[in-house]
C-alpha cells in the first residue's frame, strides 16, 4: 500500500504516521509558505532512518502531483493554514482520503465549501474529543478520536531514572504560547521548581532541540514526568504526545485532573491525576527519593502504554482505512 501524507503538515504527524505504516509513506506536496522548521521534513530524514522509519519526500508543487498514485492520502486540514496554494487543488479526489484535524475545532471557517462537500463522507481523525460535536455539526458522518501510535524505540529503551529530576516538556513555553502562563500549567511548574530546587528540568524543544532518540534518552534518565496543560475554549485538550511517550518510556506520571480529556483514565497505580499541587509534590518527592518506588510505578505506565503501540493501533486504523476506500469508490464521490 502506497501511503501519502499531504504537505505541509507537522513533522510530528509524519513521524507518527510512519510508525503506523512501517511499510513506508511519502510526504507529498510543497513545504509551508512561511518555511517554519516544523514543516521542513528534510531536517528529520536522517533521524527517521536511524529509527527504522521509512519516509520518502515528494516535495513537488501540487499541480505536478498525481494523487492517483497513492492507495491512501492522509490530509491534515491544517494544510489550509500552512499553504495558500492548496486551496487551488483541494477539490481533487484521486485516491482514498483520511482527514486529520490536529487543532481545528470546526472546519467551517477554515476550508472552502467545495472541500467540505468533497470530504464530508471520508473518515475524520480528531486529536481533541471535545471537537467531535462541531465536526458532526459541519456535516461529517464518520468522526473518530483515536490515539497516535508511539514508536517501538520508546518501549525498548530501559528506564533508569538515574537523573533525580522531574521532567516537564513544553515547546515555545515562553516564546509563542501566549501571555497566560496558566493555560499550560507554567504557574504550577514554577511552584514545583521552588519545591524541588535543582531537581526539575523543563525541556523546551524550541530553545534546545533534541532528536527523537535523544528525547527517548532524556525520558529514560528522568525520574518522574509532569503534565500540566489545561483545557481551553469549550474543553479542548489533546492526548499530548509527550504524555503517551512518558508512559511508553516507563515513567511515573503526574497530571492535572481536567475536563475535555481526563488523563485519569491512563493513571492506575502509575502516578497521580489531581488538581492539588501539594499532592503532586508529595508524589514527586516520593519518586525523587525512592528510585524503586518510581520503578514500580513506571513499570505500570509501560503496561498501560501498550495501548499506543503500532501492533495494538494498526487494526483500528485499518478499519477506518477500509471506510476511506468505500467513501472513495461510492458513486457520490465520483460526482
Amino acid at each position: 500500500m502506497k501511503v501519502g501524507v499531504l504537505s505541509p503538515t507537522t513533522w510530528q504527524l509524519v513521524e507518527k504516521m510512519a510508525v503506523l505504516f512501517p511499510e513506508g509513506l511519502e510526504v507529498v506536496g510543497p513545504l509551508a509558505d512561511d518555511g517554519h522548521y516544523w514543516n521542513d521534513y528534510r531536517r528529520k530524514i536522517g533521524e527517521w532512518e536511524e529509527l527504522g522509519l521509512r519516509v520518502s519526500l515528494n516535495l513537488a508543487p501540487y499541480g505536478s502531483v498525481d494523487f492517483h498514485a497513492y492507495d491512501l492520502l492522509i490530509e491534515s486540514v491544517e494544510t489550509f493554514a500552512y499553504s495558500r496554494e492548496w486551496r487551488e487543488h483541494c477539490e481533487r479526489f484521486e485516491c482514498p482520503i483520511l482527514l486529520k484535524a490536529c487543532w481545528t475545532r470546526s472546519p467551517l471557517h477554515l476550508v472552502p465549501p467545495a472541500y467540505l462537500a468533497k470530504t464530508r463522507t471520508v473518515p475524520v481523525l480528531l486529536e481533541m474529543p471535545a471537537h467531535a460535536p462541531d465536526w458532526r455539526a459541519a456535516g461529517y458522518r464518520d468522526v473518530n478520536v483515536i490515539a497516535n501510535p508511539v514508536g517501538q524505540w520508546w518501549y525498548e529503551r530501559e528506564w533508569t531514572g538515574e537523573n533525580e529530576q522531574a521532567l516537564f516538556v513544553l515547546s515555545g513555553a515562553r516564546d509563542w504560547r501566549g501571555d497566560d502562563p496558566s493555560r499550560f500549567g507554567l504557574e504550577i511548574w514554577d511552584e514545583i521548581c521552588r519545591e524541588f530546587p535543582g531537581r526539575t528540568h523543563h525541556h523546551d524543544g524550541h530553545v534546545s532541540y533534541l532528536t527523537s532518540r535523544e528525547m527517548t534518552d532524556l525520558f529514560g534518565r528522568s525520574r518522574v514526568f509532569v503534565n500540566l496543560d489545561r483545557p481551553f475554549g469549550q474543553g479542548e485538550r489533546p492526548l499530548t504526545l509527550a504524555f503517551t511517550e512518558a508512559l511508553s518510556a516507563g515513567l511515573p506520571v503526574v497530571a492535572r485532573d481536567l475536563s475535555g480529556l481526563s488523563y485519569k483514565i491512563l493513571i492506575d497505580g502509575n502516578g497521580v491525576c489531581t488538581n492539588d499541587v501539594r499532592a503532586m509534590c508529595d508524589f514527586i518527592d516520593r519518586c525523587l527519593t525512592d528510585r524503586e518506588f518510581a520503578r514500580v510505578r513506571g513499570r505500570r505506565s509501560r503496561e498501560i502504554a501498550a495501548a499506543f503501540s503500532q501492533a495494538r493501533l494498526r487494526p483500528q486504523y485499518d478499519e477506518i482505512i477500509e471506510r476511506a476506500r468505500e467513501a472513495y469508490t461510492a458513486p457520490s464521490a465520483r460526482g
